[in-house]
């Protein structure tokens, strides 16, 4: 079988904030052949073209406007250009794959039905909630293609409730047309977690040039606040982006006077990171407009308790755990109250997720778990269905 994917956030060498997700999923599975579409909105109607950068991955600049101007037009004409491109390399495909609703999965769906085969829908909360609620004229055509899909993927758990309310759909009770599917960890939960003596020693990890939606600055304030009753909290800053924006943060630091508690670390590689985690007593990362957030599922598996934003990245996937807080805004005083939670508590947080860790609660994270969902969908469809090889 031969899936296509569209998907605008695939790692192609041509976006640099591009994340590995789902070409770690589709490169774990196996007996199945991915043909991926990138797709890139360009407002420069010079700049579009068709880079094949290999025989099953094509990156395509599209027209289009910033903000969702001329949605419609633009949706019409990178449908026009994925045709072409189909028909001219004979491009043959049993299953579409479309990793966001409001573009890849509206493209998605018309290449299904051009060629009558069925559709996967991935939906990602950041950026479909937010085109969603302000495209009211669209709702209608993003209805139906949510509900034509063979099966949904929630990756953002959370966004059923805002996405199925938008768009008047029943969808979401349906159990049987819809599943979660996380990004994939490529981590291993620890078995024998180092338990640190500091009850207040805590860590993020988060790109430089996103610190305003990371709730950095108002994370940095909660601190200073809590140095009065806290002498020895620690907050541990690792992750790498321009120097200007480093340079931001780092002057919000000199300016709350807390040098002496909050260290940017810098760049730290994925494969130190797990080991280096442990070394901490919680992790914290108070971001807002998140599809997933895998750093969470890192640190989790870490050994750490985490705080985290409601409604939006891991949020809806920790029914059970209990080895988080959360946030409901970026707030400095919920964020003092909530830090120190996790430190009062540090002795309960910490068999909290050690009892997660041991009673696998945190399974659905593992690559084995989500890999095997993906590849059993697919393998089932190829049984229901005689002609899809």
């Amino acid at each position: 079988m031969n899936v296509l994917h569209v998907h605008s956030d695939y790692p192609d060498g041509r976006n640099s904030l591009s994340t590995p997700a789902v070409k770690l999923l589709l490169d774990a599975t196996s007996g199945i052949t991915h043909t991926v579409f990138v797709i890139h909105r360009t407002p420069w109607p010079w700049q579009v073209k068709v880079i094949q950068n290999n025989a099953r991955l094509y990156s395509i600049y599209y027209w289009g406007l910033p903000f969702g101007l001329a949605l419609t037009l633009s949706l019409f004409l990178a449908r026009r250009l994925l045709l072409n491109l189909i028909q001219k390399h004979s491009i043959n495909y049993q299953l579409v794959h479309g990793h966001k609703l409001a573009i890849d999965g509206t493209l998605g769906a018309t290449l299904a039905k051009r060629a009558k085969v069925p559709y996967f829908l991935s939906v990602r909360g950041g950026t479909d909630v937010r085109i969603l609620r302000h495209k009211l004229l669209l709702r209608r055509r993003w209805k139906r293609v949510l509900e034509e899909a063979e099966h949904i993927f929630w990756v953002s758990a959370w966004a059923q409730i805002p996405i199925t309310q938008l768009l008047k759909s029943s969808v979401n009770n349906d159990t049987d047309k819809s599943s979660l599917l996380p990004n994939l960890c490529e981590m291993k939960q620890l078995s024998h977690l180092h338990v640190p003596k500091e009850a207040a020693n805590f860590v993020t990890v988060f790109r430089f040039e996103q610190y305003e939606r990371k709730g950095i600055m108002p994370l940095l304030e909660a601190i200073a606040k809590l140095i009065a009753n806290y002498p020895d909290i620690k907050l541990d800053i690792y992750g790498c982006g321009p120097e200007s924006k480093m340079k931001i943060v780092q002057d919000k630091i000199s300016a709350l006077s807390i040098g002496k508690h909050v260290t940017i670390k810098g760049r730290i590689d994925n494969k130190e990171l797990q080991e280096k985690l442990t070394e901490y007593s919680a992790f914290l990362l108070p971001s807002q407009n998140e599809s997933f957030g895998m750093v969470f599922v890192e640190a989790l598996f870490s050994g750490l308790p985490i705080l985290y934003h409601a409604n939006t990245g891991i949020d809806g996937y920790l029914e059970g755990i209990d080895a988080a807080v959360k946030v409901y805004n970026q707030n400095t005083d919920e964020l003092v109250e909530k830090v120190e939670a996790l430190i009062l508590q540090h002795d309960l947080f910490n068999a909290r997720i050690n009892r997660a860790l041991g009673t696998n609660l945190l399974d659905i994270f593992e690559k084995r778990t989500v890999v095997s969902h993906y590849q059993c969908l697919i393998d089932d469809l190829n049984l229901e269905c005689p002609n899809v090889k």
